[in-house]
């Protein structure tokens, strides 16, 4: 048998090799955010963001299966739900309009949000929206599981401030949401 012997190590390799391993170290970096007990991970992932396995609140707080969001709903005389289109209270696009909603409903201006979609209702309807007959402002939790497997109705809702189209606005009681109790998977 003949004995074959491997080529020597060269400069060129080692140097090669040196940078295959700073790329690793570059790639497995963000992952130091995660050493240490749980407290202190906790405490500091807040602190910087680590991308690509990112910590920032937006993508990893927990939300337990749920969202309560503050919005704007139409009624037609059979009782249907229509979300009106958002430009009835602004023209800032729907992330600014969904804020200040929002906003108002904190600082007790319900009224003025659901007298001022009706008022826009009454004037200039959108395609399907000529049904609705009355607004209102609610606070809606929905649970992401039935809201994403097709059932869109909330699970509870605060009525904020109702006013029909055409009407004169009155401010709802506005009471807080029930809480839902957590459930254990089997």
């Amino acid at each position: 048998m003949s004995s074959q012997h491997a080529a020597p190590v060269t400069e060129r390799d080692l140097v090669a090799l040196a940078g295959y391993a700073a790329f690793a170290g570059l790639l497995l970096s963000p992952l130091r955010h995660y050493l240490g007990p749980m407290k202190k991970v906790s405490a500091a992932k807040n602190e910087r963001d680590s991308f690509p396995l990112s910590t920032y609140p937006m993508f990893s707080a927990d939300r337990k299966g749920r969202v309560t969001v503050p919005h704007v709903v139409g009624l037609t005389a059979a009782g249907e739900r229509i979300i009106p289109h958002y430009f009835h209270f602004g023209a800032g696009g729907l992330n600014q309009v969904r804020r200040q909603i929002s906003r108002g409903i904190r600082e007790g201006r319900a009224a003025d949000i659901a007298q001022c979609y009706a008022d826009s209702l009454a004037v200039r309807p959108q395609a399907g929206e000529e049904q609705i007959v009355e607004v209102q402002v609610v606070r809606a939790r929905f649970l992401f599981d039935e809201y994403f497997n097709g059932d869109t109705r909330p699970v509870a809702e605060s009525l904020h401030a109702a006013c029909r189209v055409g009407g004169t606005a009155q401010a709802g009681p506005g009471k807080a949401l029930p809480r839902i109790k957590e459930t254990q998977t089997p």
